[in-house]
């Protein structure tokens, strides 16, 4: 501790991962002065810089730089408590539904060591170590098991608990775990929920209403806020406050479903209710990405400040994405004075004595979550034991005929004929060089999502007549535009689902090939959803397709197969995949309008950030 003067000591503070300073300002008081504060981002630490004075000391040295490039004997001395929380993106639930969360595969999973590093130098009597829940169980709770070693080792006592931000006074849940060690060897104990089931009077959560009152949207934001054009924005208005994209589902009992349960993020058109804390606002959201406000908007500044527990005053530099993105990425304020209240009465001696939890104490938030989706279990049976149908063709007589791209010869169109039979629908593709029958595919769709027994309700077989490499997206094209004009749903995909949880209302009963074609085989073998979102190898199917790809380079072939829009996962997509394996993500290759990365990208492994290449700090 440095001397202040008189009896007065404050608690010495180096904070990493520093971000726009949401852990740092929940140290503003009395007992702390933080001393050095370091991020890899440039708007965070202009925004650090804005804020000199309140929870970073004016004379404070901040540093832009890789944590990875700071020499430990550049660092300040006599530190007492060094706090920050490495990026959680590797461990991060978006990961997992990209195929996998890659944990310490990625060079970012591993920012912790030189954390570890850094604490074994400065030899602080505690640290706080803050991330995702998700960090519990990637690589089946080996990466956690690591980080625990790893800090057991250079002699500090732990202590962790999963604290939900909405507990201490935000109206978001924000579940996040907290981590702290003692060099004493005692234990921690957390501070108690102020708010919540969990707090001592039960105290109701803050609301997003309440946390808003007072704040008005200026004449000159308010224009940017309006969520109008594109796909999905003429939605939002039907979403009732408090739910999203599910409601246009059948599982919820949507009488003209849109999209397939479970087939995108939680967040999607998600609109926040104005009584209960919202889900937990995300750094980079997508144009349809919520919450939104239950206006039918985004959310201004001052409200995300609200959200996330900034004071109003705190300054951020950058334009509107880059403030969303600090403020989304930060710890909030008000759970970090809470637990730095703890850390500073209980290592320090310092402020008073709080409320705290005994380490034995299970706090609520799961069983909260348990009984929320009992009752949504019950919901869904209900819904399904009242509905006949969950899918039915709103045009199932219509015969219509069009042209389906991509065309497969220059000036040759692709013309599609459609009719209908009873149950029995047909499709015609004409749009090979030779108009000879090539394939013949059925398809059976059924009323209600993974129940294929009994007869289907309707049954698609569609004939391709020529071939050519354009034959796959061909057909699945051509899949797709009947799904969109005799049903109400928006595509293929939704009457699949998301691979990681798929909720499929068909099936390929019979896939035949009339012409010897690797790519129509290809394209055969892949259409058995039992082959899909598992781990193949990759060994094999470059011997058995090589011919698609002079030379037979795996990676020539993934990247192939992904221009004709398959959806082949690799290591080189996803570093969470095993070496040696690919995956499918889906039995069809995508519509044109589900978004793709196309690229394969080699994994990264101790490959640094190319714009902190220098091993020079940069102060502000």
């Amino acid at each position: 501790m440095c001397r202040l003067g008189g009896n007065v000591a404050k608690i010495r503070v180096a904070s990493f991962f520093a971000g726009a300073g949401g852990l740092d300002l929940g140290l503003d008081s009395d007992l702390f002065d933080i001393v050095y504060a370091t991020d890899i981002d440039r708007d965070c630490c202009k925004t650090l810089e804005l804020n000199r004075g309140r929870a970073i000391r004016i004379d404070a040295e901040i540093v832009h730089n890789d944590i990875r490039l700071i020499s430990v004997q550049s660092l300040p001395e006599e530190i007492d408590l060094v706090v920050g929380g490495p990026p959680c993106q590797s461990f991060s639930a978006s990961g997992r539904r990209a195929g996998g969360a890659a944990g310490r595969l990625d060079d970012r999973g591993n920012l912790f060591e030189k954390y570890c590093e850094i604490i074994d130098f400065l030899k602080p009597k505690a640290f706080l170590f803050e991330n995702v829940r998700g960090i519990l169980a990637t690589n089946k709770g080996k990466d956690w098991q690591a980080i625990i070693s790893k800090f057991e080792s250079i002699g500090y006592r732990l202590s962790y608990r999963i604290l939900d931000a909405a507990d201490f006074g935000i109206p978001q849940h924000r579940e996040r775990i907290f981590l702290v060690g003692r060099r004493d060897g005692k234990d921690f104990l957390f501070p108690r929920p102020a708010f919540g089931p969990d707090s001592p009077n039960a105290r109701k959560h803050v609301s997003p209403k309440t946390a808003f009152d007072g704040l008005v949207v200026g004449n000159d934001e308010a224009p940017s806020l309006k969520f109008e054009g594109g796909k999905y924005s003429h939605l939002l208005p039907e979403v009732p406050p408090g739910q999203n994209y599910l409601y246009f589902t059948a599982k919820r009992g949507h009488p003209h479903p849109i999209f397939a349960y479970r087939s995108r993020f939680s967040d999607f058109l998600y609109k926040a209710h104005p009584v209960d804390p919202m889900k937990t606002i995300i750094a980079s959201p997508g144009k349809y990405t919520g919450p939104l406000h239950w206006e039918n908007r985004l959310f201004s500044i001052s409200e995300y400040k609200a959200i996330q527990g900034f004071p109003q005053d705190y300054r951020f530099h950058g334009d509107r994405a880059s403030i969303v993105r600090q403020i989304g990425n930060s710890v909030s304020p008000r759970i970090a004075e809470a637990i730095g209240d703890a850390l500073a009465y209980q290592v320090f001696g310092a402020g008073n004595s709080k409320t705290y939890l005994d380490n034995s104490e299970i706090l609520t938030f799961d069983h909260r979550k348990g009984s929320k989706a009992a009752k949504t279990r019950k919901m869904h049976e209900a819904i399904d034991a009242s509905r006949m149908n969950t899918f039915s063709l709103s045009n199932p007589n219509i015969a219509f005929e069009c042209r389906i791209e991509p065309s497969s010869a220059p000036g040759r169109q692709n013309n599609m004929f459609c009719r209908t039979t009873g149950r029995v629908h047909w499709i015609e593709l004409h749009g090979g060089q030779k108009e000879d029958l090539s394939a013949q595919i059925t398809i059976d769709f059924w009323p209600h999502p993974r129940k294929f027994d009994g007869a289907p309700g309707n049954t698609l077989i569609v004939k391709l007549f020529g071939r050519s490499e354009f034959s796959p997206r061909l057909i699945w094209n051509a899949v797709d535009e009947w799904v969109r004009r005799r049903s109400s749903f928006h595509s293929l995909f939704e009457l699949y689902g998301h691979f990681t949880e798929p909720y499929p209302y068909f099936r390929v009963s019979d896939f035949d090939i009339l012409e010897a074609d690797d790519l129509l085989e290809f394209t055969r073998i892949v259409s058995d959803q039992d082959r899909c979102s598992k781990y193949l190898d990759k060994a094999e199917l470059v011997e058995q397709f090589s011919s698609l790809v002079p030379g037979g380079r795996f990676d020539d072939l993934a990247n192939r197969l992904r221009e004709l829009r398959f959806d082949v996962r690799t290591r080189e997509t996803n570093i969470a995949i095993p070496e040696g394996k690919y995956m499918m993500a889906y039995p069809f290759t995508l519509p044109e309008s589900k978004q793709m990365n196309f690229s394969i990208k080699k994994p990264r492994t101790d490959r640094l950030a190319e714009s902190y290449v220098t091993e020079k700090r940069v102060k502000l």
